[in-house]
């Protein structure tokens, strides 16, 4: 990432800020960030105009001098720390500068790196919310950056060369636009009652199925365009509930044909991490995986027992059984997310 974007030196690292020294020009780093997995956290993009040694105070000097330029001049201003832009704000406001959270016409940022007293900072006539600039104009929605990283990491797809793809719960379509991308000789069928995005729509390879799927009407949906290579699912849904949707879709997945799914771990007792999560996957795919009864402890910790067996058993009838289960945590999940990648025999 810090070779992409030319970084010299990283001066800090936080959950959602970097601040680096570049060579290049604001719009090389542009897109730099466009091919790096990270921009889905990328919320705010500032060129850093200047760099000197000092405190708050000579910050608020540089600005105040940098600001004097402009006109007219009523600012708004983002600090670094948090904590900071209440003094430096206070500061600037003594110097003569006006600010307004809503009606400024330029923006003054800027930031003071303690352990290093240094000061750093920058002044745009511009709002520098460049969410969709850095995003691209083929944004869709974050999921789709899961599927990219996905894409690029895992080889397995590439060497079945899928021809037939299910995208199950696919509304926005990111992770469609993304496969349909990717294998362009492939056709894939998105099923979700929800509307795609305009850009996914005119991909030619795409079928919107616009319903959701249930046991009653699998055959209907699914058996023209059957069978699949590789079923994606990326729905926010409870773990049970995800294996609920997919159950009916597994007799139309091939045999040596891939599985990815997304697992979302924000629901009460239901852990991102730890063996019951993995065992609640394995007994949803893997038949000769011995369930646990409903009143051990780990259904319990999982918070979805009854239904994950249930699915187990319900696959063990049909005979679907996973090879190469596995759960993986993308830089592209949340924290509170997995992925789950398996070979069906």
């Amino acid at each position: 990432y810090h070779a992409a974007v030319g970084a010299t030196t990283v001066e800090r690292w936080a959950s959602d800020l970097i601040f680096f020294a570049s060579d290049k020009r604001e719009e090389e780093v542009v897109r730099a960030l466009c091919s790096c997995f990270l921009r889905r956290s990328v919320q705010r993009l500032f060129v850093v105009q200047q760099v000197v040694k000092g405190d708050e105070d000579e910050l608020a000097d540089k600005l105040v001098e940098a600001a004097s330029a402009l006109s007219p001049r009523t600012f708004r201003y983002i600090g670094y720390p948090k904590r900071s832009e209440g003094v430096v704000g206070k500061a600037m406001f003594e110097r003569g500068l006006g600010f307004s959270p809503t009606s400024f016409t330029s923006v003054l940022y800027g930031g003071v790196i303690e352990k290093k007293g240094v000061a750093f900072f920058g002044v745009s006539q511009r709002e520098p919310f460049q969410r969709e600039m850095v995003r691209g104009e083929d944004f869709v929605s974050k999921a789709q950056y899961k599927m990219e990283e996905l894409l690029s990491s895992l080889n397995l797809l590439q060497q079945i060369q899928p021809k037939s793809i299910l995208d199950l719960g696919a509304s926005p379509g990111g992770w469609s636009m993304q496969v349909a991308q990717a294998f362009p000789d492939s056709r894939v069928l998105a099923v979700d009652k929800g509307s795609l995005h305009p850009s996914v729509l005119a991909l030619p390879n795409i079928t919107h199925s616009a319903t959701t799927l249930t046991p009653a009407n699998a055959e209907s949906v699914l058996s023209p365009h059957s069978p699949f290579d590789v079923v994606v699912c990326d729905v926010n849904m409870h773990p049970a509930e995800a294996c609920t949707l997919l159950r009916p879709v597994l007799s139309y997945l091939r045999s040596g044909g891939v599985l990815v799914f997304t697992i979302k771990c924000f629901f009460k007792q239901v852990k991102a991490s730890g063996s019951d999560l993995i065992d609640t996957v394995k007994r949803f795919l893997s038949p000769g995986h011995r369930p646990r009864g409903r009143g051990e402890e780990g259904e319990k910790a999982s918070g979805d027992g009854g239904a994950a067996a249930d699915a187990h058993e319900s696959e063990e009838e049909g005979g679907h059984s996973f090879t190469n289960i596995e759960v993986v945590w993308l830089v592209a999940n949340t924290i509170h997310e997995r992925t789950v990648v398996a070979v069906k025999e």
